[in-house]
């Protein structure tokens, strides 16, 4: 069951990410376009490139947990045995899952500032800060969904 809900939420996630890369680069070349061709252009297209960039980003870095390959920063992991790495994995895993969690939290609250304080001619931009929080919920269940489904044989540690 949750394997299968890994991989749905797998699914969901390239979907998101290869939809919102498209549409910055059907935006993007409509905007030079229209720049060269017609010298003007929409400064709408570019704030939402700005926010589809972003979105880009932030459902790679979600795929990229999903899929345990994301940016390690541990110098340490080089110096352990397997089977010290095996042990730590449950540890490091619910630790990633918690700082994820905390950066949904405080991002939620970074949206609900930007809902409440942005000036009317900006409010139309807003659903796409909703990304934020939902990205960094979705890497935390990832985590959590990661060592629920592991298999310590199998688990690529670098």
């Amino acid at each position: 069951m949750f394997k299968k809900t890994n991989n749905l939420l797998q699914i969901f996630e390239t979907w998101v990410a290869a939809g919102s890369l498209l549409l910055l680069l059907i935006l993007s070349v409509f905007q030079m376009l229209l720049r060269n061709i017609f010298d003007f252009g929409y400064p709408e297209i570019d704030i939402m490139s700005r926010h589809l960039l972003v979105i880009s980003g932030l459902m790679g870095a979600v795929l990229a947990t999903s899929k345990h390959a994301h940016i390690k920063t541990d110098a340490l992991s080089l110096l352990l045995s397997r089977s010290i790495k095996n042990k730590l994995q449950l540890p490091l895993n619910l630790f990633s899952s918690t700082i994820c969690l905390a950066l949904c939290y405080y991002s939620g609250i970074f949206v609900l500032d930007e809902w409440q304080y942005a000036p009317a001619n900006e409010r139309w931009t807003l659903p796409f800060t909703l990304i934020y929080p939902i990205s960094f919920a979705l890497m935390s269940c990832h985590f959590v969904l990661n060592e629920i489904t592991a298999e310590r044989s199998s688990h690529k540690i670098i």
